[in-house]
Order: structure tokens, then C-alpha cells, then sequence
């Protein structure tokens, strides 16, 4: 195999890898949402009554969902396992996005220095055919 070749081949891997780690850090668990959640201003309400559960078991899972109620808009996350919901409006909703957003910059931002990174370290090896 030629050099040109290896080095493709080695590129492509790096890259490979690359955006796998970039893809499995834009899966956000459960736990971080709802961290984020918090952190953005969402209230935590506990449920308690029946009533309270069959309406938590009608929400989406691992997603927030728009509800109405009175003519106010809500943003609703359901945690079936602690069972609660997390609790905001437009502000709160607004600011989890803008964490998202920052999240998401910061991962890709780490993924390009990461390949630059790995990049620089192949270029500076000396030739060595094997």
C-alpha cells in the first residue's frame, strides 16, 4: 500500500472516531436534561395524586412538551422515576435552549481541536514506510 494511501486510510479513521465521540456527546441522558432543566429555571413539581399520575404517564418520555392550561403556555418534562415533572414558561424554556445550544458549541468546538490536534501529531512524525 502506498503512503498516500496509508495516510488516507488513517485519516479517514481519525475522522471516523472523531465524530463518533462528537455524536455520542450530543446524546444528553436523562439526568443531564434534567440538570439543565433546573439549571434554566424549571420548577420541580412532585406528583402525587393518581390523578397527577396517569397525567405523567401520557408524556412523552425524555422530552418536553407544550401544554396549555388556562391560556398560559407551559413547557412540561416528565421524570417517571422520581415522579415529578419539570415546570417552565417561556423564559425557562428559552434559557434550557440556550444551554443546548452552548453544549452542542462547546462539543463541536472540542471535536475540531481534537482532529486538528491529532492532525498536527500525524504531520510531525517522520516518515516511516511499513
Amino acid at each position: 500500500m502506498s503512503s498516500t494511501a496509508r495516510l488516507s486510510l488513517r485519516s479517514l479513521a481519525g475522522l471516523a472516531f472523531g465524530l463518533c465521540l462528537f455524536v455520542a456527546g450530543c446524546a444528553t441522558s436523562p439526568r443531564k436534561t434534567e440538570s439543565m432543566l433546573a439549571a434554566s429555571g424549571f420548577k420541580v413539581i412532585p406528583v402525587t395524586t393518581p390523578e397527577q399520575q396517569k397525567q405523567l404517564a401520557t408524556l412523552p418520555r425524555g422530552k418536553v412538551s407544550v401544554i396549555k392550561r388556562q391560556g398560559k403556555v407551559f413547557f412540561v418534562y416528565p421524570d417517571s422515576n422520581q415522579k415529578q415533572l419539570y415546570v417552565g414558561q417561556d423564559a425557562q424554556y428559552d434559557a434550557y435552549q440556550n444551554l443546548l445550544l452552548n453544549r452542542e458549541a462547546m462539543q463541536q468546538s472540542l471535536a475540531a481541536s481534537q482532529a486538528a490536534s491529532n492532525a498536527a501529531t500525524r504531520m510531525s512524525r517522520p516518515y516511516s514506510p511499513m
